[in-house]
This record gives structure tokens, sequence and C-alpha cells, in this order.
């Protein structure tokens, strides 16, 4: 719903209507738009989580990450990816929601030195994540122009910063 219509589209009764149920059983499970947009954020997160753990065994971490962002293959989650473009645009309104997203901005910062060994400076990390976000705000604008270049740029962007160019 989020990913089609946006935040303000997303009401309770859209929702309701898109899972098939009653507007009552999103109430019953979600006090507000703002409990359900928290609950989202979480379940994007643990999604993301396992996409990483499907590529960790074929590359090294950091590798994993960039390919669970961005990669176009049969594990890419499409609406998932513009889930993420549309919380980022609701958290720019909603302070709490903000507050989230800077918590999971600087964790992923984190998360991204820590699997590159510590060979990212938090600088360099922070270039990754931007990277990683914007290749999913222009795939959500124009996905024909992002699709098959965003995670093989990436890997070229990570080793160019792992050799020092």
């Amino acid at each position: 719903m989020l990913a089609d219509h946006g935040f303000a589209g997303a009401t309770i009764a859209a929702v309701a209507t898109e899972a098939g149920v009653a507007p009552g059983l999103v109430h019953h499970h979600f006090e507000n738009k703002d409990e359900l947009l928290s609950s989202l954020l979480t379940d994007l997160v643990a999604r993301f989580r396992e996409r990483i753990q499907g590529y960790e065994g074929a590359s090294d971490p950091l590798l994993a990450y960039a390919d669970a962002a961005l990669a176009l293959d049969d594990r890419a989650d499409l609406v998932a990816a513009r889930c993420w473009v549309g919380v980022f645009a609701e958290a720019i309104r909603n302070p709490a929601l903000f507050a989230a997203m800077r918590r999971l901005i600087d964790t992923e910062i984190s998360n991204l030195k820590r699997r590159s060994s510590d060979q990212l400076s938090t600088e360099e990390a922070g270039a990754v994540l931007a990277y990683i976000i914007g290749a999913l705000v222009v795939g959500a604008f124009a996905p024909k122009k992002t699709a098959g270049f965003a995670a093989p740029g990436l890997r070229r962007f990570i080793s160019a910063l792992r050799s020092g160019d």
C-alpha cells in the first residue's frame, strides 16, 4: 500500500482492503497510522537482515550487504525497496519516525564498518549507505535507469574505497 500510494494514501481502510480484512481488525492491532508505519519499518529491517543472510555464504560480509540491498536477482524485493523510499519520505514529516530512521542510519553505518573489518572509515561507510539509499530512490522513480547498474556499481565503489583509489 505505501509502495503504491504513499503514506497519505495508505489509510487504515485502504490497508485493510489490501490485506483482505476489516478495518476494525487493523485498528485492533495498530492504534494509528504512525504505529502501522513503525511496524512496517521493523518488518523492512527484519526482511533486509534475512536477505543479507542469504548472500553471506557466497561473498564477503560487506559485499553480501551490498548485494542484499541492491542486487536484482530472484531474491530482490522491489515492493520493499519502494516501501523504504516511502518510509524515508515520511520520516521528513514525522519527528518520531525521523528519530528512528536516524538511529537506523547510525546503526547501518556501524554495521558497514564492521562488515568491512574496519577497512572503511565512518565517512566511507556513510558514503556506501548513501549510495544504497540514492539507488533505491532513483530506482523508485526511474527503475529502468538503475536496473542492472546499481549493485555492480556499488561493488566497484566499495572496491575503490578498499584500495584507496
